[in-house]
């Protein structure tokens, strides 16, 4: 075999092992529990259900994900749902579901952040906001930091904290400072929604790089700042792939 040959079939079976590597300990616990089970016999249905809520929980969340990556888009999520019913899997998959959604449109619909899950957004000024795209944590610029806890109803959310020049590296100008940052900042535990105004009114979708405008008890604010990155849990939704 030609040397540039065997180097490429050394390196793909390197690649296949190191992509396999966090499964070998789970695939060794199986094979155990498989072979427990077939020396019992009888009582096999009772102790397999045992054995699979033994694993650990974040053991199981890494194989839900791998089989997400492996199967096709028609069949990833009925399968996953099905075999793996556990609500925390269930929000994490959803939580992907939607940051790959938005990281091919550039756009987050609100109405879609499951309950009770966590939305980050980070807001740029407008001439900041487009380098910062997709490059959370790398970005550290923000002008403003949003945390909101998504609750019951269209779009709504709870604010958790709202953060003036959270990491530091804002160059603070007469454009938007401390001040104008004061006059506009949410309140915690207040309870908003999140969108875009336009002449046809008020729509639930954030765009990447776009301005991002709040509704509340209090009226109609419009945003000075534009959405550098949004989070929803541990995703950054318009990053490639849908991960930070």
């Amino acid at each position: 075999m030609p040397k540039a040959r065997r180097r490429d079939e050394v390196a793909r079976l390197e690649a296949e092992l190191e992509a396999a590597r966090p499964f070998l300990p789970l695939a060794r616990e199986i094979s155990d529990d498989v072979a427990r089970l077939v020396a019992y016999g009888g009582a096999w249905p009772d102790l397999l259900e045992e054995a699979i809520a033994s694993v650990p929980q974040r053991e199981r969340l890494d194989v839900a994900r791998a089989v997400f990556d492996r199967l096709p888009p028609d069949q990833q999520w009925a399968v996953l749902e099905r075999v793996f019913g556990d609500e925390e899997i269930r929000a994490a998959l959803a939580a992907e579901r939607l940051a790959r959604t938005a990281s091919s449109t550039r756009r987050l619909d609100v109405d879609d952040v499951p309950l009770g899950q966590l939305l980050t957004l980070g807001l740029f000024r407008e001439g900041d906001a487009g380098a910062a795209v997709g490059r959370r944590p790398c970005s550290t610029a923000a002008a403003r930091r949003l945390a909101l806890r998504r609750i019951a109803g269209p779009g709504t959310f709870a604010v958790v904290e709202d953060v003036f020049n959270p990491d530091g590296g804002y160059f603070v100008t007469a454009e938007y400072d401390r001040d104008t940052w004061l006059r506009e900042r949410l309140a915690a535990h207040e309870v908003v929604r999140l969108g875009a105004l336009s002449g046809a009114g008020f729509e639930p979708v954030l765009h990447a790089g776009g301005r991002v405008d709040v509704v509340s008890d209090s009226g109609t604010r419009e945003g000075r700042l534009h959405l550098g990155y949004a989070m929803v849990g541990d995703a950054d939704v318009f990053a490639e792939g849908g991960s930070s």
